[in-house]
């Protein structure tokens, strides 16, 4: 399928160099807007702006294309689900949730960084 190289390339690590950037960013922010607003809107708004950040950073800074919009928003809710599935299916599995996302995580930068390079970046 796709060879270590691709793992290695200068988009693969920019793509995990912005993510890391982005998730500290939004989380940050959260813990900022929590001190304001209750926790549902708090989540909400950082993941809001967690996606907002993170197609400008793959438009701009990864990929360098103009992007499709539409399909990174339907990228986000299904990455949502596959999330949710993973630590839902992995905790099932008796390792706890915490673990869980650790393990989800490697699986979900992969998915993201090929749907976006082949379907939203195209």
């Amino acid at each position: 399928m796709y060879s270590l190289k691709t793992f290695k390339s200068k988009s693969f690590i920019k793509f995990v160099f912005f993510g890391f950037l982005i998730t500290l960013l939004s989380n940050t922010s959260l813990i900022l807007i929590l001190l304001i607003l209750p926790l549902s809107l708090a989540t909400f708004l950082s993941q809001v702006l967690h996606a907002y950040l993170g197609f400008l950073a793959n438009k701009y800074g990864v990929f360098k294309r103009k992007g499709n919009p539409i399909a990174y928003i339907f990228l986000v809710i299904i990455s949502w689900f596959i999330q949710w599935f993973l630590i839902k299916f992995i905790g099932m599995l008796g390792i706890s949730s915490t673990l869980a996302v650790l393990v989800a995580i490697p699986f979900l930068a992969t998915f993201s960084f090929f749907a976006q390079k082949f379907i939203v970046f195209k």
